[in-house]
């Protein structure tokens, strides 16, 4: 359904071409009805028409409530010890990770190499910086990180929520040879061999070093560094953007299913094909969060009309 649409219905000035299309939308499915409902009482609220960013939050929350679990069933015992296993594995990882960083902290001998495959994990540096990495992720840690510099190198994708300390500067050295400098801020990095960079900034001043030259980033501002020209391109972003691995979400602003295909592509390093067919969908905004890529696509699926399937174990299809 367009957002458009809909937000001409919500405030009755829905042309009569209209009708009909929303009418057969909200007998789609029951939950398309409380949609409805929701942005009713949402206008009523207000009592003023409705905008295009209550439109969005209302859908978000109603994808949350609909993927945030499955439908409560009476647990199997041995699915409910699979679960509590795998919840003690990643707690256990998530202690070995903190261990050996502040093991390696106080030895200062080796680098230290925190590793993601398809989940997402959270990391304490020894300075009590936060890094939170995306799936298909490596954080390298200096053995030497807090004597006189705090160094690590990142191929993937990461958040940094650095400690200030004025004294020793935070470096985070790319796949591709940039240098992301900081003494205390917050900010996106990804970065993966052979492929254009792209720093985020949401709170504090970084900055970006690439051979003799610093590009210098606020909060709110995005840098693309091209590999082809190696030329940096500043731009705004928005700091959801930003703060979106941190906050455990994906972020779109009027997404094309192209875009969400690069977006989703990239974040779990996956290859996703785009059959022409899937232009026809309507473009997705929101913040939707993350249960993995399959669990994203039904959410986003579910808003748009796009359909996906796994051609192979590594590409999936959108159509």
């Amino acid at each position: 359904m367009n957002w458009e649409i809909l937000i001409r219905c919500v405030n009755h000035e829905s042309p009569e071409k209209e009708v009909a299309e929303i009418e057969a939308w909200i007998n789609e499915r029951p939950q398309n009805k409380l949609i409805l409902k929701q942005l009713q009482l949402k206008q009523n609220q207000l009592n003023q028409p409705l905008k295009d960013e209550v439109v969005h939050a209302e859908w978000v929350k109603v994808l949350d409530r609909i993927f945030e679990s499955p439908q409560q069933q009476k647990p199997k015992v041995k699915k409910l010890f699979s679960l509590i296993g795998i919840a003690a594995a990643v707690l256990l990882a998530c202690f070995i990770n903190l261990f050996s960083l502040k093991n390696s902290y106080e030895a200062a001998s080796e680098t230290v190499v925190v590793q993601t495959t398809s989940e997402r994990r959270q990391v304490q540096l020894p300075d009590g910086s936060m890094v939170y990495l995306a799936p298909n992720s490596n954080l390298r840690v200096s053995g030497h990180f807090g004597r006189q510099k705090r160094e690590l190198s990142l191929t993937g994708e990461a958040f940094f929520d650095v400690k200030h300390d004025a004294k020793k500067p935070f470096i985070v050295s790319t796949a591709n040879n940039l240098k992301v400098n900081v003494l205390g801020t917050s900010f996106n990095v990804y970065s993966r061999k052979n492929v254009n960079e792209e720093i985020k900034v949401a709170t504090g001043l970084v900055g970006v070093v690439d051979a003799d030259s610093t590009t210098f980033l606020k909060a709110g501002e995005r840098l693309n560094y091209s590999l082809t020209n190696n030329v940096a391109i500043k731009s705004r972003v928005d700091v959801r953007d930003a703060t979106s691995l941190q906050n455990g979400t994906l972020y779109f602003s009027k997404s094309t299913t192209k875009q969400i295909a690069e977006k989703l592509e990239r974040y779990y390093n996956i290859r996703i094909e785009v059959a022409p067919s899937a232009t026809k969908h309507h473009a997705f905004s929101g913040e939707i969060k993350d249960y993995g890529i399959a669990r994203v696509l039904d959410g986003i699926g579910f808003v748009t009309g796009t359909k996906y399937k796994f051609t192979n174990p590594n590409t999936i299809l959108l159509y």
